[in-house]
């Protein structure tokens, strides 16, 4: 059986003092020199690791569960799925609730795709999502996003997401005050839902029709800024260990814990992110790029490695701004060693921002 769940804020000023960087919504002030930001992508990289092995020590794996959706709108699915430290969209509240806090203003987002195109046996896999966060400047940032997974008329999955985002100052140095916030936190009540469609026999009589399931989750993540251009990430997915069997189970399917930790390095025209999720006793990687080209086009590369080796996916995609509020993205991923004889995944999602 398959189960699922998708998944204090004053002003936020991190604008720029030499140029700007749209991420988002929101402007990040860029380092004036390329040897500094390598000086701290090293540092960083070093952190990260250490991390790592503080999760694993903390967090022990589990064999339950099998929840696996962790796509987005285009732009994160473009990058290779990593975008813990970038999900700076509504939508990013399903992969780390505290990127709600480089929203300024409010923010619609919405994208439909179709996974795995062309499968044999004709079936369409279709998800959609719609998202949509406020920021009040000194209370914090509201998001609430739903999304639905749905595997022809078989198989449905649905999740509504509250969240809540602030952010706060934290620094070693008095002279490091006027930075601005640089501590994002945030929380995520994941509303989830299963259903499936009755099994039905050679006679045409229902030989099974479950009752699907119905339940809670919590998601916790926190960004840090040590440098104005580099966001480290941590995020907490599934806290609460649901279980996602059928209300007629008397056997437990409770999801495991996900960590998700990312870091990025934001330059003046490309971006790189890159994420390692450790769940279920296994560890995967994503690593992307956009480089923008002007005020209005954006291309992107990824790939993602399941496991370290077992799946991988290729991703490529694009961003254009036919407006200043207005973003449309393209995303296509193509799986190399899973699932064969496909046309791969295809998203497309519209951003709009306003009120600010």
């Amino acid at each position: 059986m398959v189960c699922w769940s998708l998944q204090g804020n004053e002003d936020i000023d991190l604008r720029p003092e030499t140029s700007d960087v749209r991420l988002g919504t929101s402007d990040v002030r860029l380092g004036t020199s390329d040897s500094r930001l390598t000086s701290h992508v090293s540092c960083l990289m070093s952190f990260f690791l250490c991390l790592v092995f503080c999760v694993l020590c903390l967090f022990p794996s589990s064999s339950e569960g099998a929840f696996r959706d962790n796509f987005l709108g285009a732009r994160s699915v473009a990058m290779g799925g990593a975008y813990t430290a970038l999900a700076d969209d509504a939508d990013g509240a399903l992969v780390n609730p505290a990127g709600l806090s480089n929203i300024e203003g409010q923010q619609i987002i919405a994208a439909l795709s179709a996974l795995h195109v062309g499968l044999s046996d004709d079936s369409f896999i279709s998800q959609n999502i719609l998202g949509y966060a406020y920021r009040q400047r000194r209370a914090g940032t509201l998001g609430i996003v739903w999304k639905r997974l749905a595997a022809s008329d078989l198989y449905f999955e649905n999740v509504l997401a509250l969240s809540f985002s602030r952010a706060f100052g934290f620094y070693l140095t008095k002279s490091e005050d006027d930075r601005g916030k640089n501590l994002f936190l945030g929380g995520t009540l994941n509303l989830m839902s299963w259903d499936s469609a009755p099994t039905i026999g050679a006679d045409g009589e229902v030989i099974e029709d479950l009752p699907g399931w119905r339940g809670l989750g919590f998601d916790f993540g926190l960004t840090v800024w040590p440098s104005e251009n580099i966001p480290v990430a941590l995020a907490l997915q599934n806290i609460n260990r649901p279980d996602v069997a059928s209300n007629v189970s008397e056997v437990e399917e409770r999801l495991p814990i996900a960590t998700r930790m990312g870091v990025a390095a934001i330059g003046e025209d490309i971006t790189w992110a890159m994420d390692m999720i450790l769940r279920d006793g296994q560890i995967d990687l994503r690593t992307g790029l956009e480089k923008r080209y002007g005020q209005n086009f954006t291309i992107r590369g990824g790939f993602s490695l399941e496991n370290l080796a077992w799946g991988t996916n290729f991703t490529l995609g694009a961003g254009y701004k036919p407006g200043e509020f207005t973003r449309i993205d393209y995303a296509f991923v193509y799986p190399v060693n899973t699932i064969l004889s496909t046309l791969g995944s295809h998203r497309i999602s519209v951003t709009y921002d306003f009120g600010q």
